[in-house]
């Protein structure tokens, strides 16, 4: 299709709107049938998991009357996998907004600043609002484009039709 002019163009974007709605349709068939497929296979997967977390409490279980197996070497390498124990180590934040500052505050207080985060990142937008000059001190360039764009509107491809 060649454009010549702007009623040339009308005809474009309502082919665009034809092919983003063939698009959608066919993308929702793939989603139906998709669904169709993991409902037939649901109890098949079901049945599997339940077995595979028996499996596993059973070795853990088994693990757990035979703990004195992993005092020396924390875990065995069988054939078709590894076993083990791992120490890990975790603490319970508070939810609470309220809770939280205080902890902070209470962290600050007592010194251990090493246990707050502070994330810094750049910030583009208030960087995009400097002026020329500034942005040379910091090493970065301002980039303007005119970006082109197409907006479709399918809803009007009903009403014409």
């Amino acid at each position: 299709m060649e454009i010549r002019n702007y009623e040339d163009i009308n005809n474009a974007l309502k082919k665009i709107c034809e092919c983003e709605v063939g698009i959608a349709n066919i993308e929702g068939e793939v989603t139906l049938k998709i669904n169709e497929i993991k409902e037939g296979v649901r109890e098949k997967i079901l049945e599997l998991e339940n077995e595979k977390n028996f499996l596993e409490q059973e070795i853990e279980n088994f693990c757990s009357a035979n703990k004195a197996d992993f005092a020396e070497k924390r875990s065995k390498d069988l054939v078709f996998g590894t076993i083990g124990y791992r120490v890990s180590k975790s603490v319970s934040l508070p939810r609470a907004k309220a809770k939280v500052e205080a902890l902070i505050d209470a962290i600050k207080k007592f010194g251990f600043r090493d246990c707050l985060i502070y994330e810094e990142k750049p910030n583009k937008d208030v960087l995009c609002e400097l002026d020329d000059s500034s942005l040379v001190k910091l090493g970065i360039k301002r980039v303007v484009k005119d970006n082109f764009k197409i907006v479709s509107k399918i809803e009007n491809l009903q009403n014409n039709a």
